[in-house]
């Protein structure tokens, strides 16, 4: 069968459409298209509109977002991700407790160390999303067949092997597709979040309130980066990033480009704030300048080597790129405390 090359629109309701109608026992299914989408986002297509994904980088990303999922939930502990048996976050789990006793706090920290520990991790999780999302991701509900839009999945099955695994290595998203994928970026995560939310409220038959969930499913450790704060206090001369006054004794670290609709943390997109810039700022995309500002520092370097958290420099270029390529023009960008700019392609 071939595929036609889709508009941007039409990839995104391709999507909805499959994760909306399809019955799933986990989540892992979302979190591999949050997967694809951050991919998408932070890298470039080839020439012909394609892109070219190792399994691994899909497995490593599905990692970091079920990184912080594993801690405890308030008084119900670790909240459940699969119908039964054993899951990724309960792996992950066990492992991330190892890490941070080794002073790896983050996922990326982790990847960055190439911890023989957090290897075997990557290469049990990938074997995983290889039998099971990217088998049955395009799967047409109630049907046997596939809908094979988004990338050619012929060589995956339920009973793939590590070796199975190791020579295909990649995917490849059909022309096109990265680009529907990143266009849509914003609205896709808004959807899968909420879907997200929701699965786990119902694979936990519990009391719980989606927003909460939510916010505790998607948002950052910050007790992880509380080793940044004297660093970038005094690489910042003790100024705010923001708005350059002086930081007092409750300093906030702050996601740049925001944690919400990219997950980096890097050195390279951290910065000390005081309270009212970074709760005005919160989730809102950033002037540009910001950025860039954030990107020429010095002695990005020598903070990772103090705290641990690697710098992420290109990760962070190439993921601020991305999320503003992605924005209508028009789009409100946040500058200080109160005031906003239009964004300009």
């Amino acid at each position: 069968m071939s595929y036609a090359a889709l508009d941007p629109l039409d990839v995104a309701g391709r999507v909805v459409q499959l994760l909306e109608a399809g019955r799933r026992n986990s989540t892992y299914k979302l979190a591999t298209v949050m997967a694809l989408i951050d991919i998408c986002v932070e890298n470039t297509a080839a020439p012909d509109g394609s892109l070219t994904v190792p399994i691994d980088e899909i497995a490593h990303r599905i990692i970091g977002y079920y990184w912080n999922q594993v801690r405890s939930f308030h008084r119900h502990g670790r909240l459940v991700q699969v119908r039964r048996g054993l899951s990724i976050p309960d792996r992950i789990a066990e492992v991330r407790d190892i890490l941070i006793s080794d002073e790896l706090r983050t996922a990326e920290a982790a990847r960055e160390s190439a911890h023989p520990v957090y290897r075997r991790l990557v290469r049990s999780v990938r074997l995983r999303i290889a039998q099971q999302p990217l088998t049955h991701l395009q799967t047409v509900p109630h049907s046997a067949t596939r809908d094979e839009f988004l990338y050619n999945a012929a060589g995956f099955h339920k009973k793939m092997t590590m070796s199975d695994v190791d020579r295909i290595a990649v995917i490849v998203l059909r022309p096109r597709v990265p680009e529907g994928l990143r266009r849509t970026s914003v609205l896709l995560r808004a959807f899968v979040r909420s879907v997200w939310a929701h699965d786990v409220i119902d694979l936990n038959r519990a009391e719980l309130d989606a927003e909460d969930v939510d916010g505790f499913l998607f948002g950052t450790d910050r007790t992880a980066l509380r080793a940044l704060v004297d660093p970038l206090r005094d690489m910042q001369s003790g100024r705010c990033f923001y708005c350059d006054g002086r930081l007092q004794s409750e300093v906030h670290i702050d996601h740049v480009v925001p944690w919400s609709m990219i997950p980096i943390d890097g050195v390279a997109n951290l910065v000390a704030t005081d309270a009212r810039c970074n709760l005005d700022k919160s989730a809102s995309i950033p002037v540009q300048d910001h950025v860039t500002r954030a990107l020429e520092r010095q002695f990005l370097a020598d903070v990772s080597s103090l705290t641990r958290i690697p710098v992420l420099h290109k990760r962070t270029a190439s993921a601020a790129h991305g999320v503003y390529a992605a924005l209508p023009a028009g789009s409100l960008l946040w500058r200080s405390s109160g005031t906003y700019q239009p964004h300009s392609p």
